[in-house]
């Protein structure tokens, strides 16, 4: 197992190296940079006024040397400093990032719960039950997850004007209005996942039924509920880690959009202002950040792998 993990710590450097790169030349192809931003704003600007701006930001200087200068920081543990507040990136994501983690946690725990239970209801009942599970499936992945927060927020304030739709209550003021208000920006990220989730679920468990071990078990007079913890679900569950472990980059993608709407202060808010004010420094931090989230979640799955499925071996 030791194996494993350094084997994939160290696929994670060309990976990590690849997205840097990436993400450094897309941030710079927007058109515009953080100068003009500030020029616009003040009336008078002359063009040595935008060369002396961008100077002192270091966007004059070829873009491999710009490259240079922050990967080398970033080995050391600097990301540079925010353009748009003049504070050290690191301080701006950490801020942030406890709250995206919390936020994507409960939307994880959510989609699980969601998706494992209306995919055993599915593929055990069959006859209507599988038919309207696979309806609502079929509708939460074909609509967009900013479409469902909207849905949410709009249902809510109109029939539930008690829960607090909009704002967000640290976790050291009070943990339960900490969740309340986490739980339908939750929601609405787990929505489309947990289909994906019960779709791969029914899946599963339809082809676990119909191997020669459960035969057996039924031949043997076990209890259905034995069947089903015993051999149906143990049996199921390497693909829907699998799948579970791919859709997690999906929930850190959607809450950008849905943090704006449900006005969370997490990472994907930050990221979407960082990308209006062009404030270069922190999009290439939030990226990179994700990216090593992402890369840790696959190591996890591929250890859960060996866990679950004894077949399964990484030596």
């Amino acid at each position: 197992m030791r194996r494993l993990v350094l084997v994939r710590l160290a696929w994670a450097i060309p990976i990590l190296f690849g997205v840097s790169i990436v993400s450094f030349l897309l941030v710079r192809a927007l058109p515009g940079d953080f100068a003009e931003q500030v020029a616009g704003t003040m009336p008078g600007a002359t063009p040595e006024m935008l060369d002396q701006q961008r100077k002192n930001l270091g966007l004059d200087g070829p873009i491999w040397q710009q490259y240079w200068s922050w990967l080398t920081s970033a080995f050391g543990g600097d990301l540079g400093t925010s353009f748009a507040t003049n504070r050290p990136v690191t301080t701006e994501l950490f801020g942030r990032l406890a709250v995206t983690a919390e936020l994507t946690l409960i939307a994880a725990i959510l989609a699980l719960l969601l998706g494992g239970t209306t995919g055993l209801i599915s593929a055990r009942l069959r006859g209507k039950a599988e038919w309207i599970v696979r309806g609502l499936n079929g509708f939460l992945v074909a609509v967009p997850n900013f479409v469902v927060a909207t849905l949410i927020v709009l249902l809510a304030g109109l029939y539930l004007p008690q829960l607090s739709v909009f704002g967000f209550t640290p976790i050291s003021e009070d943990l339960l209005a900490n969740i309340g208000s986490l739980l339908l920006p939750a929601l609405s990220l787990a929505l489309a996942i947990s289909a994906t989730i019960s779709e791969n679920t029914r899946a599963a468990v339809l082809e676990v039924s119909s191997q020669d071990f459960v035969m057996v078990a039924r031949a043997k007079g076990l209890r259905r509920g034995n069947i089903l913890r015993r051999y149906l679900i143990k049996n199921s569950m390497t693909p829907v880690i699998t799948v579970a472990g791919l859709e997690y980059a999906s929930l850190l993608g959607g809450s950008i959009v849905v943090e704006s709407i449900f006005n969370i202060p997490g990472m994907g808010q930050l990221l979407f202002d960082s990308v209006t004010s062009r404030d270069y420094p922190v999009i290439q931090g939030i990226v990179l950040l994700v990216a090593v989230v992402v890369v840790l979640v696959n190591v996890a799955v591929d250890i859960a792998y060996a866990r679950v499925d004894a077949r399964v071996s990484y030596e």
